[in-house]
């Protein structure tokens, strides 16, 4: 292992290396190394000064910021875990995600203040925390010294709740994240800096600065995804690198495109840019072709939180071709499919280093997780090329039976979403008396678009999908029900169309709008 990647180890080299270099750009200011590693020692004193002792928990609630980081460099010296919660989470699901982390403090920015006592615990706010020891670097010295951090010890606590809903925490170790920094690092072309406009609260996101620091360059910050906003960032640079969710980068294509016409010249509004890695949920491909004709350097993706967020990765050489691919192993993963079916589909199970300690207090589902030869049962569908290159399918629990046949609900929504009126569409089976279940579909109108009939969308999809695959009803919604990740919640839109009216195919009709 790399100890020079583990991100205290790895921001205190740089600040002593090269000081003055910018390690973080942020709206209203740019921090140094030397900067930035000052700040973690004085919220490292913060820490021990509210009481933070090694082996506790401290939950973050706050958007991305220099200080944010920093807090995941100070509760590293101090011995401590940072579980990072999405900002969008309500006061129920935050107290619920505090019966789960059983946080020692709650660090929160000025937003937030109000619904952090929903954890139970004490809480600070996070830009007064480096003022909460008397001895600031005296105190951060003698936890340092104290805890001689532990490379196995859990850095972060993720939670994690796929798409049911039901919340735990995957315990990733400070070698975890600099495995799968190192594992990036070896699999992309060399950055020059790294936009961060993912939430902290996913690993993807921590993936980035842990990237950005460990490689020693700037890491340009977003606190919240804006499309103009983040296009502006790109323009101006030093980013070089981004990860973005597919709905984040279909925004960003429409900005791109509608900017375009105000452009003295069709040069791109991204000129350096090397890698846009995608991924945190199924990637249309119609998507990635879109990308690449409009000059994105599109890198698609396939990773977990247990895995340390990469585990596939599609070289934007290999895209243009493959647009359905999830790619190739990243450096150093290994990867399976077992009990294939016929076609070759089966679960997709994964040994890295980069993989997760457990799910904080519950030995049962941990030990579930792993076979005995440490290989790491994703729960996701998927069937390998014979020159290793990855397909994804879909959740194994989401995958469907239709009088015998397959359905993958990824491959029909990517589908709908080709049509120029739907924006993105949610699959999912409903009970049927004669076919053992049915698909249906939700979907999101692009705005200003008119709604289609239900005869227009299933002409649209009998000329590129099996009959069997096509939705007995398409219903408009105004969002669909998706993770702080991006993940549909399939368990909620699943009881949401339960009882939707069956289509009558006959009747054109504009299709349903459910309210």
């Amino acid at each position: 292992m790399n100890t020079a990647l583990i991100l205290p180890i790895a921001l205190r080299g740089h600040a002593r290396s090269t000081p003055d270099a910018p390690a973080i750009l942020e709206p209203g200011r740019t921090w140094s190394f030397a900067a930035l590693d000052a700040h973690a020692d004085a919220l490292a004193a913060g820490l021990v000064a509210a009481g933070v002792r090694p082996g506790d928990r401290v939950a973050l609630l706050a958007a991305p910021s220099a200080t944010a980081i920093g807090l995941l460099a100070a509760a590293g010296w101090v011995g401590a875990c940072v579980a990072p919660l999405g900002t969008g989470l309500t006061a129920p699901e935050l107290a619920a995600a505090g019966v789960v982390i059983g946080p020692r403090l709650v660090v929160h920015d000025g937003e937030h203040a109000t619904v952090a006592g929903a954890l139970g615990v004490a809480s600070v706010r996070l830009e007064a925390l480096a003022g909460g020891a008397a001895d600031a670097a005296t105190g951060a010295a003698e936890v340092a010294a104290q805890t001689r951090l532990d490379p196995n010890a859990p850095a972060v606590a993720v939670l994690t709740s796929g798409t049911t809903g039901r919340p735990k925490a995957a315990l990733l170790s400070h070698a975890s994240m600099a495995a799968s920094a190192g594992a990036w690092s070896a699999a992309l072309p060399q950055a020059t800096g790294w936009l961060l406009c993912l939430g902290l609260a996913h690993v993807a996101g921590l993936g980035v600065a842990w990237r950005a620091i460990g490689a020693g360059v700037p890491l340009d910050v977003v606190p919240a995804f804006d499309a103009e906003t983040v296009l502006d960032a790109l323009r101006r640079g030093p980013a070089s690198h981004v990860s973005l969710v597919p709905t984040q980068l279909a925004r960003l294509l429409d900005a791109d495109e509608a900017g375009g016409a105000d452009r003295e010249t069709p040069d791109p509004a991204h000129p350096g840019l090397r890698a846009v890695l995608l991924g945190g949920g199924p990637i249309p491909p119609a998507l990635v072709t879109r990308a690449l004709a409009a000059g994105w350097p599109v890198v698609s993706t396939y990773g977990l939180t247990e895995a340390g967020s990469g585990v596939t990765a599609l070289a934007t050489a290999d895209a243009g071709a493959r647009p359905g691919s999830a790619g190739r192993p990243l450096p150093g993963v290994q990867l399976r499919i077992t009990d294939p079916a016929a076609d070759g589909t089966g679960e997709i199970q994964v040994r890295t280093r980069a993989a997760f300690s457990g799910y904080l207090g519950r030995p049962e589902e941990t030990a579930a997780a792993f076979d005995p030869d440490g290989w790491l049962r994703t729960g996701d569908a998927g069937r390998l090329e014979a020159d290793g290159f990855l397909h994804v399918l879909d959740r194994c629990d989401d995958l469907l039976i239709s009088g015998g046949e397959n359905v993958v609900p990824a491959e029909v929504e990517a589908t709908i979403a080709e049509h120029p009126a739907i924006a993105e569409a949610g699959v999912v089976g409903r009970p049927d008396p004669t076919w053992g279940a049915v698909p249906v579909a939700a979907v999101v109108l692009r705005p200003g678009a008119p709604a289609p009939t239900n005869a227009e969308l299933r002409s649209f999809c009998l000329a590129r999908l099996a009959p069997y695959k096509i939705p007995v009803g398409f219903f408009v919604v105004a969002v669909l029900p998706r993770t702080a990740s991006g993940k549909l919640r399939r368990a909620e839109l699943r009881a949401a169309l339960a009882g939707a009216p069956r289509a009558d195919w006959t009747s054109p009709a504009a299709i349903e709008v459910l309210a």
